[in-house]
């Protein structure tokens, strides 16, 4: 700035209106509301499968949530979490678009061997003696022996770790009420079907000063049983299990899809698989009286492979 400019200051003869402020403000500093649009708009895709409000309603939380949920991915089970993150990223591209998708005939081709056939079998024959949850995980396949070859990665479900933590609650009636008002025990029970009106009205009896000992420990032991009872049919994964199961899929391995085991004879995927199916790729194993079917959900498309086993067990 000159000396002149100093002894004689320029007049502003901009107007100092609230709107043209404004303006000249959104002209420095446009990049800040576009940025904030942009990160809202890519909150709205992570949860194609739920209702417009679901959606509006979960991209908002996680808008919101944005560092603590970064956080969460970086220290969770490193490195795993984190690269399973950006590989989660390009798989959900590729499945959007219908890209780089293992042809269902390749999942046909793996289960042709009979000891593939008999190993799955009886790994479905063990599950029915596990009642916490149903046994799931991430399907992936290979291809270095030059044949398709199907590989098993199982995780523990977010239910049935819910489900130790809802057993060791059950001590004292604070602990149970501190467990079921938690922020993350919402979404897990209503993964499992349970409704907010019935954490409520338990949650309030448990409170209440009117009812006997006895009766708050029935009550408290009647909501563990109705929580065993739905979670034995239900497999739930979090985000952050999702993440880490990919980080943890060998490189040479193409990811294929969620698995679980229908432990009942010729028991469909549900509504619910199907719906998540628009997510990711759902596959489902369960019995029937030949021996057992995989059933491949690929957005809603369903496709099916009948294995024959000689050896069944007598299912009721």
């Amino acid at each position: 700035m000159n000396e002149q400019a100093l002894l004689f200051p320029v007049e502003d003869r901009r107007s100092g209106s609230g709107f043209n402020r404004f303006r000249r403000f959104l002209n420095n500093y446009w990049l800040i509301p576009v940025l904030i649009c942009y990160l809202q708009l890519a909150t709205q895709i992570i949860y194609p499968a739920d209702s417009p409000l679901e959606r509006l309603e979960k991209g908002n939380r996680a808008f919101f949530q944005g560092i603590p949920i970064a956080y969460k991915i970086v220290t969770h089970d490193f490195p795993f979490t984190l690269l399973g993150h950006f590989y989660e990223l390009g798989i959900k591209g590729a499945y959007s678009a219908d890209l780089f998708q293992v042809p269902h005939e390749d999942i046909k081709a793996a289960l042709a061997r009979p000891e593939v056939r008999q190993g799955l079998y009886d790994r479905l024959v063990a599950s029915r003696e596990y009642h916490d949850s149903e046994i799931g995980g991430l399907l992936s396949i290979s291809y270095a022996t030059g044949e398709p070859v199907l590989n098993i990665h199982e995780i523990p479900s977010l239910n049935e770790i819910y489900l130790a933590r809802l057993r060791k609650s059950m001590e004292t009636p604070a602990s149970l009420i501190d467990l079921l008002q938690s922020d993350f025990s919402e979404d897990i029970l209503d993964g499992v079907g349970i409704q907010d009106p019935w954490v409520e009205s338990t949650t309030a009896l448990i409170q209440s000063d009117r009812i006997s000992d006895a009766l708050r420990r029935t009550a408290m032991e009647n909501f563990l049983e109705m929580y065993e009872a739905l979670s034995e049919s239900r497999y739930i994964l979090s985000p952050y299990q999702f993440k880490a199961g990919l980080g943890k899929i060998p490189l040479d391995e193409r990811f294929v899809g969620i698995f679980h085991f229908h432990n009942g004879l010729n028991e469909p995927p549900s509504a619910v698989d199907i719906r998540q199916s628009q997510r990711n790729r759902q596959i489902v194993f369960t019995f029937s009286e030949s021996g057992w079917t995989l059933y491949d959900i690929n957005k809603k498309d369903l496709a099916m492979v009948d294995i024959k086993i000689d050896n069944r067990i007598n299912l009721p």
